[in-house]
């Protein structure tokens, strides 16, 4: 999973995009835990976008696309 951070505060903060390092079971799992991890970075959501990629590295979600 990829996150994805629009306007970082400053370059001491990191890279402004970033992978977790976790794998999931299913693609709703993933979603769960890109909303949790995103939840405690204390930033407005719509400064963060996620990204879902199968063991491919192919796109099966993303924070816009609640269908998948």
């Amino acid at each position: 999973m990829e996150i994805t951070l629009a306007d970082p505060p400053s370059s001491e903060d990191g890279l402004p995009i970033y992978a977790l390092p976790e794998s999931f079971d299913t693609c709703a799992d993933a979603k769960e835990a890109a909303a949790d991890h995103i939840a405690k970075l204390g930033r407005p959501p719509s400064t963060v976008m996620f990204t879902v990629m199968d063991r491919d590295g192919v796109t099966v979600a993303t924070g816009d696309n609640s269908a998948t």
